[in-house]
Protein backbone atom coordinates (compact mmCIF):
# COMPACT_ATOMS: atom_id res chain seq x y z
CA UNK A 1 0.00 0.00 0.00
CA UNK A 2 0.89 3.69 -1.16
CA UNK A 3 2.03 5.87 1.58
CA UNK A 4 -0.77 8.09 0.19
CA UNK A 5 -3.49 5.39 0.51
CA UNK A 6 -2.52 5.04 4.38
CA UNK A 7 -2.87 8.97 4.96
CA UNK A 8 -5.55 9.93 7.48
CA UNK A 9 -4.01 13.03 9.18
CA UNK A 10 -1.17 14.61 10.03
CA UNK A 11 -1.92 14.30 13.39
CA UNK A 12 -1.84 10.65 13.60
CA UNK A 13 0.48 7.96 13.29
CA UNK A 14 -1.49 4.97 12.91
CA UNK A 15 -4.49 4.54 10.78
CA UNK A 16 -7.14 1.48 10.38
CA UNK A 17 -10.59 1.75 8.31
CA UNK A 18 -13.74 0.67 10.35
CA UNK A 19 -17.08 -0.56 8.91
CA UNK A 20 -19.78 2.20 9.70
CA UNK A 21 -23.53 1.27 10.10
CA UNK A 22 -25.28 1.46 7.08
CA UNK A 23 -22.67 -0.61 5.39
CA UNK A 24 -20.54 2.90 4.78
CA UNK A 25 -16.92 3.16 5.60
CA UNK A 26 -15.34 5.71 8.20
CA UNK A 27 -11.78 6.65 8.71
CA UNK A 28 -10.83 5.73 12.71
CA UNK A 29 -7.65 6.35 14.16
CA UNK A 30 -5.99 3.99 16.38
CA UNK A 31 -3.04 5.28 18.86
CA UNK A 32 -1.51 3.24 21.30
CA UNK A 33 -1.37 5.90 24.22
CA UNK A 34 0.84 5.05 27.70
CA UNK A 35 0.19 7.53 30.61
CA UNK A 36 1.30 7.97 33.61
CA UNK A 37 -0.80 9.67 36.49
CA UNK A 38 -0.69 12.62 38.16
CA UNK A 39 -2.06 15.59 40.01
CA UNK A 40 -1.41 18.90 38.24
CA UNK A 41 1.79 20.06 37.56
CA UNK A 42 3.26 22.57 39.33
CA UNK A 43 3.78 26.27 38.18
CA UNK A 44 7.67 25.88 36.82
CA UNK A 45 8.13 29.35 36.29
CA UNK A 46 7.58 30.50 40.01
CA UNK A 47 10.98 28.29 40.43
CA UNK A 48 13.80 30.74 40.92
CA UNK A 49 16.06 30.85 38.54
CA UNK A 50 19.28 29.52 37.92
CA UNK A 51 22.74 30.70 37.35
CA UNK A 52 26.26 29.86 36.27
CA UNK A 53 28.08 30.81 39.35
CA UNK A 54 25.52 29.44 41.91
CA UNK A 55 23.82 26.44 40.57
CA UNK A 56 25.96 25.10 37.23
CA UNK A 57 29.38 25.70 37.85
CA UNK A 58 29.32 23.02 40.42
CA UNK A 59 27.75 20.57 38.72
CA UNK A 60 30.45 20.97 36.26
CA UNK A 61 33.31 20.81 38.61
CA UNK A 62 31.47 17.45 39.78
CA UNK A 63 31.40 16.02 36.69
CA UNK A 64 32.70 18.11 33.62
CA UNK A 65 36.61 19.64 35.20
CA UNK A 66 37.88 16.91 34.82
CA UNK A 67 38.46 17.43 31.03
CA UNK A 68 37.37 20.53 30.73
CA UNK A 69 39.76 22.56 32.07
CA UNK A 70 42.23 25.25 31.15
CA UNK A 71 45.32 22.78 31.17
CA UNK A 72 43.04 20.28 29.74
CA UNK A 73 40.62 21.28 27.20
CA UNK A 74 38.92 18.43 25.75
CA UNK A 75 37.27 19.31 22.38
CA UNK A 76 38.94 22.99 23.27
CA UNK A 77 36.15 23.69 25.72
CA UNK A 78 37.08 25.13 29.30
CA UNK A 79 33.83 24.70 31.86
CA UNK A 80 35.24 26.22 34.84
CA UNK A 81 34.20 29.80 33.99
CA UNK A 82 31.56 31.67 32.43
CA UNK A 83 33.21 32.49 29.66
CA UNK A 84 34.81 29.65 28.83
CA UNK A 85 31.33 27.68 28.73
CA UNK A 86 30.28 30.59 26.34
CA UNK A 87 33.41 30.51 24.19
CA UNK A 88 32.18 27.02 23.48
CA UNK A 89 34.84 24.32 21.77
CA UNK A 90 36.70 23.66 18.72
CA UNK A 91 33.03 22.64 17.35
CA UNK A 92 31.51 25.93 17.90
CA UNK A 93 29.22 26.89 20.45
CA UNK A 94 27.62 24.68 22.72
CA UNK A 95 25.46 26.80 24.72
CA UNK A 96 22.52 28.23 22.99
CA UNK A 97 20.58 31.41 25.71
CA UNK A 98 16.68 30.06 25.57
CA UNK A 99 17.10 27.18 22.83
CA UNK A 100 17.92 24.24 25.83
CA UNK A 101 16.56 21.91 22.44
CA UNK A 102 19.86 23.88 20.67
CA UNK A 103 22.11 23.38 23.06
CA UNK A 104 24.81 20.99 22.17
CA UNK A 105 25.97 20.64 25.97
CA UNK A 106 23.14 19.76 27.25
CA UNK A 107 22.44 16.88 24.60
CA UNK A 108 25.88 15.45 25.51
CA UNK A 109 24.89 15.70 29.24
CA UNK A 110 21.59 14.39 28.70
CA UNK A 111 23.14 11.52 26.65
CA UNK A 112 20.65 12.12 24.07
CA UNK A 113 20.84 9.62 21.24
CA UNK A 114 23.27 10.94 18.31
CA UNK A 115 25.35 12.91 20.34
CA UNK A 116 28.56 12.24 21.94
CA UNK A 117 27.74 11.25 25.64
CA UNK A 118 29.02 13.29 28.77
CA UNK A 119 30.89 12.21 30.77
CA UNK A 120 32.38 9.53 28.53
CA UNK A 121 31.97 5.63 29.48
CA UNK A 122 29.77 6.81 32.81
CA UNK A 123 26.59 6.56 33.70
CA UNK A 124 23.98 9.62 32.81
CA UNK A 125 24.68 12.76 35.44
CA UNK A 126 21.56 12.75 37.67
CA UNK A 127 18.53 13.95 36.73
CA UNK A 128 17.81 16.88 38.93
CA UNK A 129 21.07 18.01 37.78
CA UNK A 130 20.33 18.18 34.10
CA UNK A 131 16.67 20.20 34.98
CA UNK A 132 19.19 22.54 36.50
CA UNK A 133 21.40 23.14 33.63
CA UNK A 134 18.33 22.96 31.44
CA UNK A 135 16.51 25.37 33.26
CA UNK A 136 19.60 28.00 33.65
CA UNK A 137 19.75 27.42 29.16
CA UNK A 138 16.13 28.48 28.95
CA UNK A 139 16.37 31.44 31.73
CA UNK A 140 19.13 32.90 29.18
CA UNK A 141 22.37 31.84 30.53
CA UNK A 142 22.55 34.14 34.07
CA UNK A 143 26.12 34.27 35.08
CA UNK A 144 25.42 34.86 38.82
CA UNK A 145 22.25 35.40 40.99
CA UNK A 146 20.87 38.84 40.10
CA UNK A 147 22.38 38.92 36.50
CA UNK A 148 21.37 39.99 33.15
CA UNK A 149 19.73 37.42 31.05
CA UNK A 150 21.28 36.77 27.27
CA UNK A 151 17.91 35.74 25.88
CA UNK A 152 17.45 37.83 23.16
CA UNK A 153 14.64 41.23 23.32
CA UNK A 154 11.32 39.88 22.25
CA UNK A 155 9.57 42.71 19.91
CA UNK A 156 6.17 42.44 21.60
CA UNK A 157 3.14 44.60 21.77
CA UNK A 158 -0.91 45.39 20.61
CA UNK A 159 -1.45 44.26 17.45
CA UNK A 160 -0.75 47.08 15.05
CA UNK A 161 -3.08 44.91 12.66
CA UNK A 162 -5.86 43.69 14.45
CA UNK A 163 -9.15 43.42 12.64
CA UNK A 164 -11.97 45.38 14.12
CA UNK A 165 -14.25 43.97 16.91
CA UNK A 166 -17.51 44.09 14.71
CA UNK A 167 -20.91 45.18 16.07
CA UNK A 168 -22.41 42.04 15.48
CA UNK A 169 -20.45 39.35 15.29
CA UNK A 170 -21.27 36.64 12.30
CA UNK A 171 -23.60 33.87 13.98
CA UNK A 172 -25.67 30.50 12.13
CA UNK A 173 -29.03 31.35 12.13
CA UNK A 174 -31.68 29.07 10.93
CA UNK A 175 -29.58 26.84 9.06
CA UNK A 176 -31.03 23.54 7.06
CA UNK A 177 -31.39 20.24 9.10
CA UNK A 178 -28.42 17.85 8.39
CA UNK A 179 -29.06 14.61 10.45
CA UNK A 180 -25.48 13.67 12.56
CA UNK A 181 -23.83 10.99 10.85
CA UNK A 182 -24.55 7.54 12.35
CA UNK A 183 -21.11 5.83 12.86
CA UNK A 184 -20.05 2.98 15.16
CA UNK A 185 -17.54 4.82 17.14
CA UNK A 186 -17.30 8.78 16.97
CA UNK A 187 -14.60 10.30 14.76
CA UNK A 188 -11.92 11.59 16.63
CA UNK A 189 -11.38 15.38 16.72
CA UNK A 190 -9.00 15.83 13.38
CA UNK A 191 -10.13 19.81 13.08
CA UNK A 192 -11.28 22.39 15.58
CA UNK A 193 -11.31 26.27 15.01
CA UNK A 194 -12.87 29.56 16.95
CA UNK A 195 -14.35 32.43 15.70
CA UNK A 196 -12.39 35.44 16.72
CA UNK A 197 -15.29 37.17 17.67
CA UNK A 198 -17.50 35.24 19.61
CA UNK A 199 -18.05 31.84 21.55
CA UNK A 200 -18.59 29.73 18.22
CA UNK A 201 -16.79 26.66 17.16
CA UNK A 202 -16.73 24.55 14.83
CA UNK A 203 -15.17 20.40 15.15
CA UNK A 204 -14.84 17.72 12.31
CA UNK A 205 -17.16 14.92 12.52
CA UNK A 206 -17.96 12.20 9.26
CA UNK A 207 -17.98 13.98 6.30
CA UNK A 208 -19.61 16.88 8.74
CA UNK A 209 -18.51 19.98 10.30
CA UNK A 210 -20.34 20.52 14.02
CA UNK A 211 -20.67 24.04 15.20
CA UNK A 212 -21.34 24.70 18.65
CA UNK A 213 -21.63 28.08 20.18
CA UNK A 214 -22.45 29.93 23.37
CA UNK A 215 -25.99 29.29 25.27
CA UNK A 216 -27.52 31.84 27.95
CA UNK A 217 -27.04 31.12 31.37
CA UNK A 218 -29.49 32.75 33.92
CA UNK A 219 -27.80 32.51 36.94
CA UNK A 220 -24.26 32.59 37.07
CA UNK A 221 -22.84 30.87 40.56
CA UNK A 222 -20.29 32.43 43.11
CA UNK A 223 -17.77 29.74 42.48
CA UNK A 224 -18.18 30.35 38.48
CA UNK A 225 -18.81 33.54 37.49
CA UNK A 226 -17.31 33.43 34.00
CA UNK A 227 -18.89 29.65 33.19
CA UNK A 228 -20.06 29.24 29.56
CA UNK A 229 -22.59 27.01 28.49
CA UNK A 230 -21.64 25.59 24.71
CA UNK A 231 -24.65 23.55 22.45
CA UNK A 232 -24.93 22.08 18.91
CA UNK A 233 -26.34 24.62 16.80
CA UNK A 234 -26.07 23.05 13.53
CA UNK A 235 -24.55 21.02 11.39
CA UNK A 236 -22.70 21.94 7.89
CA UNK A 237 -22.20 18.49 5.19
CA UNK A 238 -18.78 18.16 3.86
CA UNK A 239 -19.36 15.28 1.30
CA UNK A 240 -16.07 15.53 0.35
CA UNK A 241 -14.64 13.34 3.09
CA UNK A 242 -13.01 13.78 5.94
CA UNK A 243 -12.40 17.32 7.90
CA UNK A 244 -8.75 17.94 8.20
CA UNK A 245 -8.54 21.52 8.95
CA UNK A 246 -11.42 24.26 9.95
CA UNK A 247 -10.72 27.86 9.82
CA UNK A 248 -12.55 30.96 10.60
CA UNK A 249 -11.36 34.13 8.47
CA UNK A 250 -9.97 36.85 10.79
CA UNK A 251 -13.70 38.71 10.10
CA UNK A 252 -15.28 36.03 11.42
CA UNK A 253 -17.92 35.68 8.34
CA UNK A 254 -16.20 32.86 6.62
CA UNK A 255 -15.54 29.48 7.82
CA UNK A 256 -12.58 27.26 5.68
CA UNK A 257 -12.88 23.55 5.66
CA UNK A 258 -10.54 21.36 3.99
CA UNK A 259 -10.10 18.06 3.67
CA UNK A 260 -10.83 14.64 1.56
CA UNK A 261 -9.88 10.99 1.05
CA UNK A 262 -6.43 10.02 1.07
CA UNK A 263 -4.99 8.91 -1.94
CA UNK A 264 -8.10 9.54 -3.76
CA UNK A 265 -9.40 14.01 -3.60
CA UNK A 266 -8.91 16.55 -1.66
CA UNK A 267 -11.03 19.85 -1.93
CA UNK A 268 -11.31 23.03 0.53
CA UNK A 269 -14.98 25.17 0.94
CA UNK A 270 -15.84 28.23 1.94
CA UNK A 271 -18.85 28.49 4.06
CA UNK A 272 -20.85 32.02 4.98
CA UNK A 273 -20.67 30.85 8.57
CA UNK A 274 -24.32 33.08 9.18
CA UNK A 275 -26.25 30.80 6.47
CA UNK A 276 -24.37 28.19 5.99
CA UNK A 277 -24.08 28.65 2.29
CA UNK A 278 -21.06 27.09 -0.16
CA UNK A 279 -19.44 30.24 -1.63
CA UNK A 280 -16.31 28.51 -3.00
CA UNK A 281 -15.28 24.97 -3.78
CA UNK A 282 -11.32 25.39 -4.58
CA UNK A 283 -8.79 22.65 -5.00
CA UNK A 284 -9.12 20.13 -7.11
CA UNK A 285 -6.25 17.18 -5.66
CA UNK A 286 -5.69 13.98 -6.32
CA UNK A 287 -5.01 13.68 -2.39
CA UNK A 288 -6.18 15.06 0.75
CA UNK A 289 -5.69 18.58 1.81
CA UNK A 290 -3.50 18.33 5.19
CA UNK A 291 -3.39 21.86 6.35
CA UNK A 292 -5.28 25.15 4.67
CA UNK A 293 -5.77 28.70 5.62
CA UNK A 294 -7.72 31.94 3.94
CA UNK A 295 -5.86 35.61 4.21
CA UNK A 296 -7.38 38.43 6.12
CA UNK A 297 -8.46 39.67 2.92
CA UNK A 298 -10.49 36.99 2.06
CA UNK A 299 -8.78 37.00 -1.22
CA UNK A 300 -6.49 34.18 -1.20
CA UNK A 301 -6.44 30.31 0.58
CA UNK A 302 -3.63 28.03 0.67
CA UNK A 303 -3.25 24.64 0.61
CA UNK A 304 -0.88 22.02 2.11
CA UNK A 305 -1.13 18.12 0.64
CA UNK A 306 1.02 15.08 0.86
CA UNK A 307 2.10 15.50 -2.56
CA UNK A 308 4.79 17.96 -0.56
CA UNK A 309 3.27 20.95 -2.56
CA UNK A 310 1.56 24.32 -1.44
CA UNK A 311 -0.81 25.89 -3.38
CA UNK A 312 -2.17 29.25 -3.40
CA UNK A 313 -5.98 29.86 -5.01
CA UNK A 314 -7.58 33.30 -5.36
CA UNK A 315 -11.00 32.74 -3.94
CA UNK A 316 -12.26 35.25 -6.55
CA UNK A 317 -12.30 33.30 -9.75
CA UNK A 318 -10.78 29.83 -7.88
CA UNK A 319 -7.61 30.34 -10.22
CA UNK A 320 -4.20 28.80 -8.28
CA UNK A 321 -1.81 31.91 -8.45
CA UNK A 322 0.80 30.03 -7.12
CA UNK A 323 2.41 26.66 -6.98
CA UNK A 324 5.54 25.93 -4.59
CA UNK A 325 7.77 22.77 -4.37
CA UNK A 326 10.17 23.50 -1.78
CA UNK A 327 8.86 21.29 0.99
CA UNK A 328 10.28 17.44 1.42
CA UNK A 329 7.77 15.55 2.73
CA UNK A 330 3.74 16.26 2.98
CA UNK A 331 2.79 19.76 4.07
CA UNK A 332 0.98 19.17 7.64
CA UNK A 333 0.56 23.09 8.77
CA UNK A 334 -0.01 26.29 6.58
CA UNK A 335 -0.25 29.86 8.26
CA UNK A 336 -1.15 33.43 7.09
CA UNK A 337 0.37 36.42 8.65
CA UNK A 338 -2.16 38.41 10.33
CA UNK A 339 -1.82 41.00 7.20
CA UNK A 340 -1.85 38.75 4.89
CA UNK A 341 1.04 39.52 3.30
CA UNK A 342 3.28 36.16 4.71
CA UNK A 343 2.57 32.73 4.35
CA UNK A 344 3.99 30.01 6.73
CA UNK A 345 4.20 26.32 5.76
CA UNK A 346 5.90 23.62 7.73
CA UNK A 347 6.12 19.54 6.48
CA UNK A 348 6.60 15.97 8.02
CA UNK A 349 10.36 16.54 8.02
CA UNK A 350 10.23 19.73 10.40
CA UNK A 351 10.91 22.55 7.28
CA UNK A 352 9.37 25.46 7.78
CA UNK A 353 9.87 28.45 5.11
CA UNK A 354 8.30 31.47 4.77
CA UNK A 355 6.69 32.90 2.05
CA UNK A 356 5.36 36.00 0.11
CA UNK A 357 1.81 35.23 -0.55
CA UNK A 358 1.71 38.00 -3.27
CA UNK A 359 4.60 36.04 -5.27
CA UNK A 360 5.36 33.00 -3.80
CA UNK A 361 8.79 34.02 -3.27
CA UNK A 362 10.72 32.78 -0.46
CA UNK A 363 11.74 34.60 2.37
CA UNK A 364 13.11 32.42 5.34
CA UNK A 365 13.46 29.20 5.87
CA UNK A 366 13.38 28.16 9.26
CA UNK A 367 15.65 24.94 10.65
CA UNK A 368 15.10 23.38 14.30
CA UNK A 369 12.38 20.95 14.97
CA UNK A 370 13.93 17.42 13.86
CA UNK A 371 10.16 15.90 12.97
CA UNK A 372 6.52 16.50 11.98
CA UNK A 373 5.40 20.18 12.41
CA UNK A 374 2.14 19.86 13.85
CA UNK A 375 0.66 23.86 14.48
CA UNK A 376 2.38 27.27 13.00
CA UNK A 377 0.78 30.38 14.89
CA UNK A 378 1.34 34.23 13.92
CA UNK A 379 0.26 36.15 17.57
CA UNK A 380 -0.10 39.50 17.88
CA UNK A 381 1.07 41.72 14.34
CA UNK A 382 3.09 38.98 12.95
CA UNK A 383 6.32 40.67 14.30
CA UNK A 384 6.57 36.74 15.55
CA UNK A 385 5.83 33.29 14.36
CA UNK A 386 5.26 30.01 16.88
CA UNK A 387 6.30 26.78 15.21
CA UNK A 388 5.06 23.33 17.24
CA UNK A 389 6.13 19.64 16.31
CA UNK A 390 6.37 16.33 17.26
CA UNK A 391 9.71 16.47 18.82
CA UNK A 392 8.38 17.86 21.63
CA UNK A 393 9.48 21.40 21.34
CA UNK A 394 8.21 24.91 20.35
CA UNK A 395 10.15 27.68 18.66
CA UNK A 396 9.23 31.70 18.60
CA UNK A 397 10.56 32.86 15.47
CA UNK A 398 11.34 36.88 15.02
CA UNK A 399 10.19 37.80 11.53
CA UNK A 400 12.28 40.94 11.47
CA UNK A 401 15.18 38.44 10.53
CA UNK A 402 14.01 34.60 11.26
CA UNK A 403 15.93 34.16 14.35
CA UNK A 404 14.91 31.79 16.81
CA UNK A 405 14.28 33.63 20.00
CA UNK A 406 13.06 31.25 22.29
CA UNK A 407 12.89 27.50 22.19
CA UNK A 408 11.26 25.29 24.99
CA UNK A 409 10.62 21.65 24.61
CA UNK A 410 7.96 20.49 27.27
CA UNK A 411 5.62 17.67 26.33
CA UNK A 412 8.64 15.40 26.41
CA UNK A 413 8.30 12.04 28.67
CA UNK A 414 11.39 10.65 30.04
CA UNK A 415 11.58 7.09 30.83
CA UNK A 416 15.01 4.93 31.34
CA UNK A 417 16.45 3.72 29.52
CA UNK A 418 15.12 5.58 26.94
CA UNK A 419 15.43 8.74 26.60
CA UNK A 420 11.78 9.88 25.51
CA UNK A 421 8.74 7.80 25.05
CA UNK A 422 6.30 7.75 21.79
CA UNK A 423 4.30 10.16 24.60
CA UNK A 424 6.77 12.95 23.42
CA UNK A 425 5.07 15.61 21.04
CA UNK A 426 3.11 18.85 20.47
CA UNK A 427 -0.36 18.03 19.09
CA UNK A 428 -1.67 21.80 18.75
CA UNK A 429 -1.04 25.31 20.06
CA UNK A 430 -3.37 27.97 20.32
CA UNK A 431 -2.71 32.00 21.02
CA UNK A 432 -4.59 34.48 22.67
CA UNK A 433 -5.00 37.95 21.42
CA UNK A 434 -2.46 39.17 23.93
CA UNK A 435 0.12 37.07 23.00
CA UNK A 436 -0.38 33.92 26.06
CA UNK A 437 -0.26 30.60 24.36
CA UNK A 438 -1.79 26.95 25.13
CA UNK A 439 0.33 24.17 24.05
CA UNK A 440 -1.26 20.21 24.47
CA UNK A 441 0.76 17.56 24.31
CA UNK A 442 1.06 13.48 23.90
CA UNK A 443 1.81 13.80 27.34
CA UNK A 444 -2.00 14.66 27.99
CA UNK A 445 -0.90 17.79 29.59
CA UNK A 446 -2.58 21.48 28.61
CA UNK A 447 0.70 24.00 29.20
CA UNK A 448 0.20 27.77 29.60
CA UNK A 449 3.26 30.08 28.24
CA UNK A 450 3.59 34.16 28.55
CA UNK A 451 4.10 35.88 25.39
CA UNK A 452 7.19 36.10 26.10
CA UNK A 453 7.49 32.28 26.14
CA UNK A 454 7.66 31.81 29.83
CA UNK A 455 6.27 29.44 31.52
CA UNK A 456 2.97 30.11 33.50
CA UNK A 457 1.48 26.59 34.53
CA UNK A 458 -0.02 23.61 33.31
CA UNK A 459 -3.20 21.02 34.15
CA UNK A 460 -2.52 17.18 33.73
CA UNK A 461 -3.81 14.72 33.54
CA UNK A 462 -5.91 15.22 30.50
CA UNK A 463 -8.65 12.69 30.49
CA UNK A 464 -7.53 11.42 26.94
CA UNK A 465 -5.07 11.96 24.48
CA UNK A 466 -5.83 15.95 23.15
CA UNK A 467 -6.03 16.43 19.09
CA UNK A 468 -6.96 20.19 18.79
CA UNK A 469 -7.39 23.30 20.98
CA UNK A 470 -8.52 26.51 20.77
CA UNK A 471 -9.33 29.82 22.92
CA UNK A 472 -12.62 30.76 24.15
CA UNK A 473 -13.86 34.89 23.65
CA UNK A 474 -12.65 35.50 26.94
CA UNK A 475 -9.98 33.67 27.08
CA UNK A 476 -9.84 32.50 30.37
CA UNK A 477 -10.71 28.88 29.03
CA UNK A 478 -10.49 26.61 25.96
CA UNK A 479 -12.13 24.54 23.87
CA UNK A 480 -10.08 20.66 23.84
CA UNK A 481 -10.93 18.31 21.09
CA UNK A 482 -9.47 14.41 21.53
CA UNK A 483 -9.27 11.46 19.55
CA UNK A 484 -12.03 9.88 20.93
CA UNK A 485 -14.05 12.17 19.56
CA UNK A 486 -15.42 14.31 22.78
CA UNK A 487 -14.70 18.33 23.40
CA UNK A 488 -14.18 19.93 26.57
CA UNK A 489 -14.17 23.01 28.14
CA UNK A 490 -11.48 23.45 30.50
CA UNK A 491 -10.22 26.66 32.58
CA UNK A 492 -6.74 27.33 31.80
CA UNK A 493 -5.80 28.24 35.14
CA UNK A 494 -7.60 25.87 37.09
CA UNK A 495 -7.95 22.62 35.04
CA UNK A 496 -11.60 22.71 36.28
CA UNK A 497 -13.93 21.25 33.37
CA UNK A 498 -16.67 23.37 33.01
CA UNK A 499 -18.52 21.06 30.02
CA UNK A 500 -18.03 17.53 28.50
CA UNK A 501 -19.28 17.45 24.52
CA UNK A 502 -20.16 14.51 22.44
CA UNK A 503 -22.10 14.47 19.29
CA UNK A 504 -25.28 13.33 19.38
Amino acid sequence: MSSHAAVISARTEVQRVCPARGGRAILALVLTVGFAGGAAHSDESRLPPRSFTEHVRPIFEQHCTGCHNPDRRRADLDLTTYRGALAGGSGGEVLKAGDAAGSRLLAAISQAEGAAAMPPDKPRIAEKQIRTIERWITAGLVESAGGASLLREMRTGPSATAVPRPKNPALPRNLPAVPLADTRVPPPVLALAASPWTNLFAASGHEQILLYAEQAIENHSAERPNSVSIAHVGTLPFPEGDVHVLQFSRSGELLLAAGGQGALSGHAVIYDVRTGKRMATLADEDDVVLSADISANHQQVAIGTPTKAVRIFSTRDGSLQHEIAKHTDWVTAVRFSPDGRLLATGDRNGGIHVWESATGGIVYTLRAHKSRVTALSWPRDGQLLISAADDGQFVVWDMKDGFPVRTASPHQVRQEPVRYTRQTGIVDLAVARDGRFVTVGRDRTLRRWKPDGTKQGAVSPLPSLPTRVVFGEDESWVVIGYLDGSLQITEISSGAVQQSLRPE
